[in-house]
């Protein structure tokens, strides 16, 4: 989307919001982007009138930045390709049966560094958050440690959480690269996926275990989604990958 704001001069932040049907989130969403500097705004299929007055009464100044907002009605799928790092939220997590929603921390994801410059941050239904479809459209699913008698937290209240923890890594990086510009370019999208399908092929013609196929390429998936790899690292992992294929034959 090429009307999209640019936050920093190498990252561009979007938050998505997936079918959402209460104004008061929206205008709410909308401040809590105002008060930490962040501008796209994304509304899959809204279940609202943005017109509803109570959405400027809620967000006040931050009225713009609904104003602004891109709204994409087919789903989630049609912003895929936009991002080189989609971030899933949720309150329900997974575990090692189910490696899907495998979820971790805004803590433990933004470390000291924030290596893509086009990140979607996906909010779900305020009801009943993302499908499992959707959860697997992302790189990555987060989750915000709350307490188990109520971990759903409000929608505008999980925002903060993660952005202010966003806006640390930005100015750590905003630091560190007047030191020192970044000598390595992260691998994107596109390529992460070719990586994938590289090895994928490779499990398949070695006749790796059918019924394991699946939860082994989302294992490598999510190793993928979880580190930083570079557009060199994956060029590289991808002549290993041939490289044994070529052997096996």
């Amino acid at each position: 989307m090429n009307n999209r704001s640019t936050e920093t001069e190498e990252h561009t932040i979007s938050i998505i919001l997936v079918e959402p049907s209460k104004v008061q989130n929206i205008g709410s969403i909308a401040r809590v982007m105002m008060n930490f500097g962040f501008k796209n705004l994304i509304l899959v299929n809204p279940k609202v009138n943005l017109a509803d007055p109570e959405i400027e009464i809620v967000a006040r100044k931050a009225i713009q930045i609904i104003d602004q907002a891109e709204i994409i009605i087919p789903g989630l799928t049609e912003l895929r390709n936009d991002f080189n790092l989609l971030i899933g939220t949720t309150a329900r997590v997974g575990n090692d049966y189910n490696l899907n929603r495998i979820a971790i921390t805004p803590e433990e994801l933004f470390t000291d560094a924030l290596p893509f410059n086009s990140v979607g941050l996906v909010f779900g239904r305020e009801q009943h958050g993302l499908t499992n479809d959707e959860i697997n459209l992302c790189d990555v699913v987060l989750t915000i440690p709350s307490h188990s008698a109520y971990p759903v937290m409000n929608l505008s209240h999980a925002l903060a959480i993660i952005l202010y923890e966003i806006k640390k890594v930005l100015k750590l990086t905003e630091i560190r690269e007047t030191m020192e510009r970044p000598k390595h370019r992260a691998a994107k999208f596109n390529e992460r996926e070719q990586l994938k399908l590289y090895f994928n092929q490779l499990i398949k013609n070695v006749n790796y275990h059918p019924e394991k196929l699946k939860v082994a390429n989302q294992a490598f998936s999510n190793i993928l989604s979880r580190g930083y790899i570079t557009g060199r690292e994956v060029t590289t992992l991808m002549g290993v990958l041939k490289w044994i294929e070529l052997q096996l034959k």
